[in-house]
């Protein structure tokens, strides 16, 4: 049986090394392109926390967002940064969950970032998006529940009803979808959800 291992800046470093990524679509999903087409206003502050290579900040640029994303691996960061071009610099390395914002945001877009991370950091993330979000904002994106999933790799699997469980009642869920072409690491068990913050 391998042995647990330790998720860190290293351990994370050295999957974009190696190119170990099975999480990575390569491209901004479609929920997330039609969600910015039709339904999020112009000129919001997103934030993209845990970001990892960063697809989809070019479509909230496109779309006329401000975005600033983060990663606390310096390799994701240099990743993301080489394919940006003039924006690279909206890319930033650093920890989520210590770092210093001058404001806070309009939304939140989440992607393989909760499940990458450890289930006893979990509270630490459910503490920064409702530091970091507006009141009427939006917590946006993608997120991985299976009842039946237990590893000691990420993805860690929400279960059912446990958003819900963290969110309400400060949050209410506005759109919940399954995914139908995720990757394969997270394929049945992927969901589209928009949550709102009151």
């Amino acid at each position: 049986m391998k042995q647990a291992p330790t998720i860190n800046q290293q351990f994370w470093d050295d999957l974009f090394i190696q190119g170990t990524m099975p999480w990575d679509a390569s491209t901004t999903p479609q929920e997330l392109k039609t969600y910015l087409e039709n339904a999020l206003s112009n000129g919001q502050a997103v934030f993209i926390p845990g970001c990892g290579a960063a697809y989809e900040l070019s479509s909230f640029i496109q779309y006329g967002h401000d975005v600033i994303a983060m990663d606390y691996s310096e390799q994701a960061v240099k990743m993301a940064q080489s394919t940006l071009g003039k924006h690279k610099d909206k890319v930033v390395l650093g920890d989520v969950f210590n770092a210093v914002f001058t404001h806070s945001f309009d939304v939140i877009y989440e992607r393989a970032f909760l499940a990458a991370l450890p289930r006893d950091q979990w509270p630490a993330y459910f503490a920064m998006v409702d530091k970091l979000l507006l009141s009427g904002g939006f917590l946006i994106g993608y997120f991985v529940i299976d009842d039946d999933y237990c590893s000691r790799f990420p993805p860690f699997c929400l279960r059912s009803g446990e958003l819900a469980q963290h969110f309400e009642p400060t949050f209410t869920l506005i759109e919940s979808s399954p995914v139908t072409n995720s990757v394969d690491v997270f394929k049945g068990k992927e969901y589209w959800m928009v949550w709102q913050k009151c």
